[in-house]
């Protein structure tokens, strides 16, 4: 069942690389964790991108960094700027 499951997921384009992403960073739902940890443990590709998101995860750190005001101001100002003006 697990496997003609997949192949539906995989036919309709809905089980992407961004769902893998979703539960490394803990944002599925507990369906969708049983459901793609179930997909992990019998297909070895979902494992080896599951590992890799993991293993990028940890490289990054939990290191959050946040703009400056000024900074942000600077990128609004130059995104204003550099819009391309309608020609309605």
């Amino acid at each position: 069942m697990l496997i003609s499951m997949f192949k539906q997921l995989s036919m309709k384009h809905d089980f992407t690389q961004l769902q893998l992403t979703r539960l490394v960073y803990g944002e599925t739902t507990k369906a969708e964790s049983d459901m793609l940890l179930e997909l992990v443990s019998t297909v070895p590709q979902f494992a080896e991108s599951l590992e890799t998101l993991k293993m990028g995860k940890k490289a990054l750190g939990e290191d959050r960094f946040i703009p400056s005001d000024l900074i942000i101001n600077r990128i609004l100002g130059y995104s204003a700027s550099s819009a391309p003006v309608s020609a309605n």
